[in-house]
């Protein structure tokens, strides 16, 4: 459940089929759909249950008195198994040094049964996702910061530069194809020297709001320079890309963005890779779809696929780019997901906010 959305799944961790029920009734009053449109609740009678359900759930509602355990130890085990999943405690006892304890130890919430009303519980609920997909978002954006560091930390800066020097002395001294290949390498040793001072900036300009401040951009020279980036891997790479001229809400990584999408289905797809780019256009935004006829993305690691660190089985990359591109689209206000292709390979698709 986002902060807008209006369906809530509930699991509901109860041995008591009393007490159980006695939730039951109270999400099914009338004054539960002020907060919500749809509500689900299933009910589980274990942790061990509850271990296998809850990364579906929007929120767990747990007794703190179940089978193998009691009180706050209930609790501790619940956090170890349950994993993301925001929990709330419901409880017989009313200890308001209990009700801290819980709070400290990760629960988000502590709820006495016998003070329940329906609108006192669905507001726990809603509030509680609410308030754990902002913390969720805030650590996040902490992890992506140090990962953003960790790069220049690294080295990469004089890494590059040594690499540019080696292909500059090869360029002066091969001919033909030979050369040609040492002028790619400095080519983009330079495009990589570039990028490291551009996250540099980043790292500068940090907001509140995001990663960076954004500003105005036009989607057209962005996506076509990327686009020849990837054409200069391969002589094979085909690159189609249906023209748009529109402003976007971004900064100056939206270029290295689209790179990395475009190098990723060269990397994956092989030399001979098509890549067909198109645009939708609404009244606030504009969706980038990036198509490819390579081995595709499966449903299985869809969702995983632009974690930190994350790489396909077959890549020899460092998993930076697909997190990279991930981040910043967020930074933009904007989303991405990976789907699949009438090209028969993978299509991310990049929805990004029209400058205004």
């Amino acid at each position: 459940m986002s902060e807008t959305s209006t369906r809530l799944d509930v699991l509901l961790v109860e041995d008591n089929p009393g007490d159980a029920k006695l939730v039951e009734h109270y999400l099914d009053l009338p004054a539960v759909s002020q907060f919500v449109d749809d509500l689900t609740l299933d009910h589980v009678e274990s942790l061990d249950e509850a271990a296998g359900e809850a990364a579906s759930h929007d929120v767990v509602l747990l007794d703190l008195g179940l089978p193998g355990s009691t009180g706050l130890e209930t609790l501790d085990r619940a956090t170890d198994l349950l994993a993301e999943t925001p929990i709330i405690v419901l409880t017989g006892m009313s200890d308001q040094e209990t009700a801290l304890e819980a709070v400290r130890r990760g629960a988000q919430d502590y709820l006495p049964k016998g003070d329940l009303d329906g609108d006192r519980l669905v507001r726990a609920l809603r509030y509680t996702v609410v308030r754990s997909r902002q913390q969720d978002r805030l650590r996040r954006q902490a992890d992506r910061m140090e990962f953003f560091n960790s790069i220049l930390r690294h080295d990469m800066l004089n890494g590059m530069n040594v690499i540019r020097a080696r292909g500059e002395m090869l360029e002066a001294e091969l001919g033909g194809q030979q050369g040609e290949f040492a002028a790619t390498i400095v080519d983009w040793s330079d495009d990589i020297i570039a990028l490291t001072g551009k996250v540099r900036s980043v790292l500068d300009t940090v907001s509140e709001q995001g990663i960076t401040d954004v500003s105005r951009v036009e989607l057209a020279p962005a996506i076509e320079a990327a686009a020849d980036r990837a054409r200069s891997m391969s002589d094979g790479c085909r690159v189609t890309v249906e023209p748009v001229d529109v402003v976007v809400q971004a900064d100056e990584l939206l270029e290295d963005v689209f790179s990395n999408l475009f190098i990723n289905a060269v990397e994956h797809g092989g030399d001979d890779v098509t890549v067909s780019v198109t645009t939708t256009l609404d009244e606030s935004s504009v969706t980038v779809r990036v198509a490819d006829d390579g081995p595709g993305v499966s449903p299985a690691e869809r969702r995983t696929v632009f974690r930190r660190g994350k790489k396909g089985t077959e890549s020899t990359g460092t998993g930076f780019g697909l997190y990279f591109v991930d981040a910043m689209v967020d930074s933009y206000g904007g989303s991405i997901h990976v789907e699949d292709s009438d090209l028969g390979g993978a299509a991310f698709v990049v929805d990004l906010p029209l400058g205004v």
